[in-house]
């Protein structure tokens, strides 16, 4: 395995074209891909905004960042195209006929018709967006968060999922870094999400108790039971009758991507307590 990971790092970087929609989520994978020495083009209308943004990492690391050409793709590069309502746009169809191509979306569970021109579909389930804005959000997080502004007793009471895999944005775009680092693309929809199971009760319990304690720094006014260590939350042992077998999404296809360009396969590294505490203070901000 060791050998296999050696001989894929030191495949020849590509050029990663991406279109759509990038604020947000393709902001930090774009942040990503110039860190790792990638050459990235975007659409026109983003690569100021994009350039903006990051302009200490482009005049410092040898990588660079411009405005996409049809005339310069090869069939070793990938264009990604980020669509939250799995949307493709003429672009993104255009420059898939020349290169590698991957839809980033939420909701779609099989490849239709009209995409079957899309090498790889990642399909992001239970993302916890870490920056505010329209695209690639949780509406269930947002709900709870609500629960939250109330102090509401009537948690369980809302049509939401009972359970979550919850992934954090930073790991969503270690996953994405990932496939453009294999040397053969999945075919079909790939699912990306966490590991570990997170009940409904859990998550509000977590992201309540980082709320009251946002609150309480922002005013100073602590109390004993916001200074008090709140500890982490363990699935502990779970009668068999209480086990729901086969809820998550199947991770195999990206554990194998993964374990070209590291040995440990998908591991999401970020905690929940870490992951909610950058959504919120986006939210709050």
């Amino acid at each position: 395995m060791a050998k296999d990971w050696l001989a894929s790092s030191m495949q020849p970087i590509s050029t990663i074209h991406l279109t759509g929609e990038l604020e947000g989520l393709g902001d930090d994978f774009v942040t990503k891909l110039i860190h790792d020495e990638f050459i990235v083009t975007v659409e026109q209308d983003q690569l100021a905004r994009i350039s903006n943004k990051l302009e200490l990492e482009l005049a410092h690391l040898s990588a660079g960042l411009k405005v996409v050409n049809l005339a310069d793709i090869t069939p070793n590069d990938v264009v990604i195209h980020f669509s939250s309502n799995h949307q493709a746009s003429n672009l993104f169809v255009e420059i898939a006929e020349l290169c590698r191509s991957i839809l980033v979306t939420t909701g779609l569970y099989s490849q239709p018709k009209n995409l079957e021109f899309v090498d790889t579909i990642i399909e992001l389930n239970d993302l916890i967006p870490s920056t505010n804005c329209q695209h690639f959000q949780s509406s269930n997080l947002d709900q709870i968060l609500q629960l939250c502004y109330t102090s509401s007793t009537e948690k369980f009471e809302l049509d939401l999922p009972t359970r979550y895999w919850w992934l954090s944005q930073q790991d969503a775009v270690t996953g994405l870094v990932g496939f453009v680092k294999c040397s053969t693309l999945p075919k079909g929809v790939v699912p990306m999400c966490g590991r570990r199971e997170w009940s409904l009760s859990d998550t509000f319990d977590q992201l309540s108790m980082l709320y009251q304690r946002t609150l309480a720094g922002a005013s100073g006014q602590f109390s004993l039971d916001h200074l008090q260590p709140s500890p982490v939350i363990g699935a502990g042992v779970q009668p068999v009758t209480d086990v729901v077998v086969g809820k998550r999404p199947d991770l195999s296809n990206l554990h194998e991507v993964m374990l070209e360009s590291n040995e440990e396969g998908w591991r999401p590294l970020v905690p929940l307590r870490t992951s909610l505490m950058y959504y919120l203070a986006a939210k709050l901000e």
